[in-house]
């Protein structure tokens, strides 16, 4: 499918991070009724279902949303270590669930990892939710609780140059490419993401 959201690049570990001063709400309505939520231990079923799932829709664009970022973690290690993570204040990783709260429809996270002042948003989307706009919808939602921390002036996303439907979404929040690799290179080759940001400055005086 031409037409997949996905969560935007890998772990940045190296790069300082940021420290937000408002702590992010565990649970945010979209309006067209589906909710991020922070994980908990209960939706590990949902979860491995909506992974099962999206193994082919995910894997050419997000292998880390598949098999997770630590080699061998479990499901359970995985949603717990996010659970802790977000009551401790170090990452905010959302569920994107259907307003019945009992279907995994993708996910969404604040990451503290592209250095000061600054936070990443990532995004993915499991196989059959595309083409409705959660992931644009989410996205808009993390970015308001974003620039709501005064501690933060930048808002940033990567997807691979490939992912065009990915990155239709920092294109119509008003993000601006900074960073763009060369999409028509062998796909083996794509290392470097599109890197898009906005300004503190520029969310104010956009829809986002």
């Amino acid at each position: 499918m031409s037409d997949r959201d996905a969560e935007s690049g890998p772990p940045n570990e190296a790069a300082p991070r940021a420290a937000l001063t408002v702590t992010p709400p565990a649970r945010i309505a979209l309006p067209s009724r589906f909710v991020l939520r922070a994980w908990t231990i209960a939706d590990v079923g949902a979860f491995a279902e909506a992974l099962a799932a999206s193994e082919a829709h995910l894997r050419p664009w997000t292998p880390w949303v598949i098999d997770g970022r630590v080699a061998g973690q479990t499901l359970e290690a995985r949603v717990a270590q996010h659970a802790r993570a977000f009551a401790e204040g170090t990452e905010w990783v959302y569920g994107l669930f259907a307003p019945d709260e009992a279907t995994v429809a993708g996910g969404c996270g604040l990451y503290p990892r592209v250095g000061p002042k600054a936070i990443e948003i990532g995004y993915w989307l499991a196989a059959g939710q595309t083409g409705r706009g959660l992931a644009t919808e989410a996205t808009a939602a993390l970015t308001r609780v974003a620039f709501a921390d005064p501690a933060i002036d930048e808002v940033q996303i990567r997807c691979e140059p490939r992912n065009v439907a990915s990155a239709r979404v920092p294109e119509r929040l008003g993000y601006h490419l900074v960073t763009a690799p060369d999409a028509t290179a062998p796909a083996d080759a794509l290392r470097t993401l599109s890197v898009w940001r906005l300004s503190r400055a520029e969310h104010d005086a956009g829809p986002a």
